[in-house]
């Protein structure tokens, strides 16, 4: 389901480029179109400034009454051809610009739904944080600051505890509202610029920027006494929720696997030792 999802999101952000191609493209032609509108216009205003200077002069020669009406008349000619160019020139840019202002907007929107796509594509649909694509994104963004900062920066593991036997409890449905409750209060209990993705199943992976070891532990720790309470209503019973933790820090130039798998290491002692801790690794 999630691969028939991620291909029809993958075909509609590829509808969505094509379209913004073809709507820029236009854009692009129908602007060149109004420039040239301009330039033709500036050539019928040229020519009739360069008539209006053969009018003068034959004003000047002329030396009878009929001298003059044949320039009056030249003249009246020469400025109705140029009121009918440039009314004729200002609807058409008046049309196009209407046009461009369409086209404008078209692209606005497929850029928007470009962005909502790709957000889509990269937030898990259940419990609405990063899935592992979105992931991979912040990892990639965050390490590389850390490398040129010199920065640290701690990649946790979470794991919620006694998720098979709440399941098999209470049903699959109470263990989705789990999931999505302890991602929230995750996100919420996070930094602002701290990121939380789900990793699979009721795994999740924590990056939280600028902490050393010892201070991304306490971080952890402090998260898990916060969910002491119960995290939700079913029906009518309060669940409580804890998770297991294992956080490291990141080394610089390993990926994204290696950091996480060395987070599993801190989690599976967490787990062996009582649950309901950080361990570091």
């Amino acid at each position: 389901a999630a691969s028939a999802m991620l291909a029809d999101t993958r075909a509609r952000q590829a509808n969505a480029k094509r379209g913004r191609e073809t709507a820029r493209s236009a854009l692009k032609q129908l602007l060149a179109g109004m420039i040239g509108e301009v330039g033709a216009l500036q050539q019928h205003a040229g020519g009739f400034e360069s008539a209006i200077e053969r009018h003068a002069a034959a004003v000047e020669s002329a030396d009878s009454l009929e001298g003059l009406t044949s320039v009056v008349q030249a003249m009246l000619a020469d400025s109705r051809e140029l009121r009918s160019a440039v009314g004729a020139s200002h609807e058409r840019l008046l049309r196009d610009s209407q046009r461009a202002s369409e086209l404008e907007t078209r692209v606005r929107g497929l850029e928007a739904e470009l962005g909502r796509l790709a957000n889509e594509a990269c937030t898990d649909a259940l419990t609405q944080v990063a899935n592992r694509r979105g992931l991979e994104q912040s990892f990639n963004e965050t390490s590389a600051r850390a490398a040129t900062n010199g920065t640290p920066l701690a990649v946790g593991l979470i794991d919620i505890d006694n998720f098979k036997k709440l399941n098999d409890r209470l049903g699959h449905g109470a263990g989705d509202v789990a999931l999505k409750a302890l991602a929230a209060e995750v996100r919420k209990g996070l930094r602002p610029g701290d990121d939380v993705a789900r990793y699979g199943g009721e795994e999740f992976v924590v990056l939280l920027h600028g902490l050393a070891l010892a201070e991304a532990q306490q971080a952890l720790t402090r998260l898990q006494r916060k969910l002491s309470a119960s995290l939700f209503m079913h029906e009518g019973e309060e669940v409580f929720v804890t998770f297991s933790a294992g956080v490291t820090e990141w080394r610089a130039g390993e990926t994204m696997e290696a950091a996480i798998e060395r987070a599993d290491a801190g989690l599976y002692e967490a787990k062996r030792t009582g649950k309901n801790r950080t361990c570091t690794a």
